[in-house]
């Protein structure tokens, strides 16, 4: 849903004024999404069911180019990284007579989980890399798991104003960081990540992806679809195709933020650190949980008392080329650290 430009202001700027060469894929897919007026016509369509600008509800669709015109699988978006980095090395040998010193590999959310899967199964093209929010594919922990939980409940939490702390508590229960109340345009930074904001994380990606990984699955076509979607067998073995197993062939630096509503360090960060200590390669990954880093660095100036993580993740990619280029090695691999400055990391 976002282009391959997505990351130029993010990553990109920073490693050209570096003097890096630097290329970013959008895993294959030939389009983003699209809005058209009136309801969603056909089954990969998505209507949306809050207000959208002017738009009420169910005034509005969504197209996305993950969907239409043909499904591209979540192993095929993984294997686009891989695909991505050849070409990148092959254009640098092409203009430059040689191939690029060192090769490295940084993700952000959708894209941190294709470093991992990188590094898990083509550790030989890159030297190291850096995760920033990355999605752990795993069927137990996948985010078509835990979204709907979220959107089950958060009506109820809504209509009390945000006081239900049973509903609250149970929401937490269900691997969500603790609501953030503030005195911005939306008050509560769950509701941001439900109805109040597009685009509607918690809704929209439980339709996109449950729609993507078994397309002749349930109906989704309605808020109530969404909410009630537990994964099929069918969905389960596309997961399970690119599943991490912390099986990491190269240095990891992995950066998450402490409220993160959407791709929750709860069912992300801490389960793949587990699969890596699991695996046996605890010495190559480290872990930074940033204190007040949500999924979207734009909410910042919003109200919540958070703070932007873009640089955590600079500064964990000076600490990777550090340990590959000079033999720095940071203290403690194989543990999650929580940072509140990139000074900490």
């Amino acid at each position: 849903m976002r282009s391959e430009h997505a990351n130029d202001l993010i990553f990109g700027e920073t490693l050209l004024a570096a003097g890096y060469a630097y290329a970013c894929s959008n895993k294959g897919i030939p389009t983003n999404a699209r809005i058209e007026p009136g309801p969603a016509a056909g089954p990969l369509a998505y209507t949306v069911p809050f207000n959208l600008g002017e738009a009420p509800p169910g005034t509005l669709s969504m197209r996305f180019g993950a969907l239409e015109p043909a499904v591209l699988s979540l192993t095929d978006w993984h294997e686009d990284f891989a695909d991505l980095i050849r070409f990148a090395t092959a254009t640098v040998l092409e203009a430059t007579g040689r191939r690029p010193a060192r090769t490295y590999a940084i993700g952000l959310s959708m894209g941190g989980g294709q470093v991992r899967y990188l590094l898990e199964r083509y550790p030989e093209l890159v030297d190291g890399a850096v995760e920033w929010a990355a999605v752990h594919w795993t069927p137990r922990h996948a985010f078509v798991r835990y979204l709907p939980h979220f959107l089950r409940a958060m009506p109820a939490y809504a209509s009390s104003g945000y006081r239900d702390r049973d509903v609250h508590d149970a929401i937490v229960a269900a691997g969500f960081p603790p609501d953030r109340i503030g005195d911005g345009p939306v008050a509560s930074l769950w509701d941001a990540h439900y109805g109040k904001m597009p685009p509607f994380y918690a809704d929209l990606t439980t339709f996109v992806f449950a729609s993507l990984l078994d397309p002749a699955g349930p109906p989704l076509a309605t808020l109530a679809d969404r909410a009630a979607y537990i994964p099929t067998a069918t969905a389960e073995r596309a997961i399970a195709a690119v599943e991490q197993t912390g099986k990491i062939g190269r240095p990891l630096f992995g950066v998450a933020g402490d409220a993160d509503v959407f791709i929750t360090p709860q069912h992300n960060f801490d389960p793949y650190l587990e699969a890596v200590r699991e695996a046996g390669r605890a010495d190559a990954y480290w872990q930074f949980e940033v204190a007040g880093g949500t999924h979207v660095d734009a909410f910042v100036p919003l109200g919540w008392n958070l703070q932007a993580q873009q640089p955590f993740a600079l500064r964990a990619f000076d600490l990777l080329v550090g340990l590959v280029e000079r033999g720095e090695r940071p203290p403690a691999a194989g543990t999650k650290r929580r940072v509140a400055t990139p000074s900490d990391m």
